[in-house]
């Protein structure tokens, strides 16, 4: 590098070439980490135990109802891919698929009720996505989840209890209001049974590695 008369720098070939080097450098190792970051996820494949148990539960103007999950229509294993930052786990495709038509009301009659207000022939399913779980003891935490009914998805943290022995249980109970999901809440009887629009996902989910 030099100035000349005018007062100008100039940069001689060798001083170019340098930053040149130095800019390629810089440019493999940015490419480089951010290749890290994008495949910092570890896979795992858990297998749900038949023991889970999973239900929906409600109140009409006169009285409560309940519709239990056949847990043997869960598919048997999933493929998850994770990551921990200290307390917080975050997730990517933590998928659980509720058929509506495995929820058992009590009777004929309010199952097909049950799947008529879940649209269930042109949704048939209940997705569930763990997004990410926040730590706060050993035992308790709070799972971040987008669920989706009736084509309609929406985002709920749900405090939730953790069990590692003898198997992995999580334990909670999601509370939902059915008009978030564009549902009507039902009537029967010409109107005289009205269903309220809070309802509530019980589940306590048992599974290992």
């Amino acid at each position: 590098m030099e100035i000349n008369k005018g007062g100008r720098i100039n940069i001689s070939p060798p001083f170019n070439n340098k930053m040149k080097r130095l800019f390629l450098i810089c440019s493999i190792i940015i490419a480089a980490t951010s290749g890290w970051a994008q495949n910092s996820f570890e896979r795992k494949t858990i297998h749900i135990l038949p023991n889970s148990e999973l239900a929906l539960t409600g109140k009409t103007n006169i009285t409560k109802f309940g519709c239990e999950f056949n847990t043997a229509c869960l598919e048997e294993t999933i493929n998850i891919e994770y990551t921990r930052n200290d307390n917080i786990i975050n997730f990517n495709d933590a998928v659980l698929l509720l058929r509506n038509e495995c929820f058992d009301c009590g009777n004929k009659s309010i199952n097909k009720d049950f799947n008529s207000l879940l649209k269930t022939e042109q949704f048939p399913e209940i997705k569930m996505e763990l997004i990410k779980i926040n730590l706060i003891n050993k035992q308790n935490g709070e799972a971040s989840v987008n669920i989706t009914i009736a084509g309609k998805k929406k985002n709920h943290t749900v405090p939730i209890t953790i069990v590692d022995f003898p198997a992995y249980f999580f334990t909670g109970k999601l509370k939902l209001d059915i008009t978030d999901f564009n549902l009507e809440p039902p009537k029967r009887m010409l109107g005289l049974i009205v269903v309220k629009k809070e309802i509530q996902i019980n589940f306590n989910l048992a599974f290992k590695e």
